[in-house]
Formats: structure tokens, C-alpha cells, sequence
């Protein structure tokens, strides 16, 4: 797995949720939901679930369930509406098993690997539940700002360890920066959600290094996308601490 491949993705992705953050809930939905379908064509091969289509449908299908709920939901906390995503994902995960059984010896990892896959999809719901909380979009947008700087650093030099320190230190600054520019976040709490975006995917990369790497290139793909989806839930919580 090349990994400028995945701290691209990593940077990309990023750069939707800011962009898209900035414009709006809606445009943020929408954002969401493609990074979502994205990294549901990747996941199967970075899980290596046997059943690779019916995985990519239940991992879209689950992300866009939590999108549009939390989306729709009414009263605050916004995210309770995802919960109801998160079952539909597991249940939909073993009925497909059910249906579309795996080879023998095969079954417990397919289910497991297409439920973290959806899991993390329905996370990324948590983006929007975060910026329809009153006066944490600005939340949103650092947040976002951290994790794309943060992958860049993640591939500055060819030593792992000179890498992560300055991710560490980037994505801390970016987000003390941000906090700084936004008044409703504070350099403290800006420096802190930052820390938690570097965090992130410092540890992403780590855990797909110690796996066997799959050389397609939507594998790469997904795994760099993975940290700023499942960062959705992070920032949520960071918004209802910093804002209320």
C-alpha cells in the first residue's frame, strides 16, 4: 500500500469536509455521503470480506441511513439519530452473511469486516450532527483543517518517526490556529480537536501498517479516507464539550 496513495486520500477527503463544512449542512451531507460511497468500493479489499459488492452496498447503504437521519432529526442530540443506523448496519451485515454465505472458514471475517466498515460509515454521520449544533460549524472546519495538514505530514520524510512528531505538531497547530481565527473555539480548544484529528490518523496508519497490504489502489484509497470519517464522532463530541 503506497503511502502517499493514502495520505492523500487522507488530504482530500479533508478538504471536502472543510470546504463543504464552510458552504453549509447541506453541502456537508453531500460531501459526507461521497467520501461514504468512496470508501465502500475500497474497504472490502482492505478487509479482505469475500463477498466484495454486497460489502460495498451494505457499507454505502449504512452510511447513508446515518446521513440522512441525523440529517432529518429534529431535537438535539442530533447523533441519537445514527443509533438507529448503527443497528441497521449490524443487522444488515449478518442477514447478508444469511444470504450471501462465504466460503467455509470464512464467515467470522467477513461479518466483522463488513460491520467495522459500516460502523465507520455510520460515524461519519456524526460530521453533520456536529454541524448542526448551534455554533460548532467553525468546530467543523478545523477540525477538517488539522486532519488535511496532518496528512501531508504524514509522508514529509521516509522516517516513520520524524513523520508522526510533525503531524503531531502540525495538526495541534493547524487546530490552536483555527481556534484562534474562530472565536467561538478558543486557541485551547482549537489545539485540542486538532491534537485529536492528528491522533486519528497517526493511528489509522499505523494499524494498516501492521496488516498485509493490499495492493489495489481503492484499498489505499479507503484506508486514507477511514481516519477523517470515524474523526465525525470525535468532533461531535469536541463540539458539545467546547460549545454546549
Amino acid at each position: 500500500m503506497n503511502p502517499l496513495t493514502r495520505a492523500t486520500a487522507t488530504t482530500g477527503a479533508a478538504a471536502v469536509v472543510a470546504v463543504t463544512g464552510f458552504m453549509g449542512t447541506r453541502y456537508l451531507a453531500v460531501g459526507v455521503s461521497l467520501l461514504i460511497a468512496v470508501a465502500a468500493f475500497g474497504w472490502p479489499r482492505l478487509l479482505r470480506v469475500y463477498r466484495r459488492r454486497v460489502s460495498t452496498v451494505i457499507i454505502t447503504a449504512s452510511g447513508a441511513l446515518s446521513v440522512v437521519a441525523i440529517g432529518f432529526g429534529r431535537d438535539e442530540p442530533y447523533l441519537r439519530y445514527g443509533v438507529a443506523a448503527a443497528g441497521a448496519a449490524v443487522l444488515l451485515a449478518l442477514s447478508a452473511e444469511v444470504f450471501f454465505p462465504s466460503p467455509r472458514g470464512r464467515a467470522v471475517t467477513s461479518v466483522t469486516g463488513m460491520m467495522a466498515g459500516a460502523i465507520v460509515a455510520v460515524s461519519a454521520g456524526a460530521w453533520v450532527a456536529a454541524e448542526r449544533t448551534p455554533g460548532a460549524s467553525d468546530l467543523v472546519v478545523a477540525a477538517a483543517a488539522a486532519l488535511a495538514l496532518t496528512g501531508v505530514a504524514s509522508v514529509l520524510t521516509s522516517n516513520a518517526t520524524i513523520n508522526a512528531i510533525a503531524a503531531m505538531v502540525l495538526g495541534t497547530g493547524a487546530g490552536g490556529a483555527m481556534g484562534a481565527v474562530f472565536d467561538s473555539i478558543g486557541w485551547p480548544g482549537g489545539a485540542l480537536v486538532g491534537f485529536i484529528a492528528a491522533s486519528s490518523v497517526l493511528i489509522v496508519a499505523e494499524l494498516t501498517q501492521r496488516e498485509p497490504a493490499p495492493r489495489h489502489f481503492l484499498a489505499a484509497v479507503s484506508s486514507g479516507i477511514t481516519p477523517v470519517l470515524a474523526s465525525g464522532v470525535l468532533v461531535y463530541l469536541g463540539g458539545r464539550l467546547l460549545v454546549g
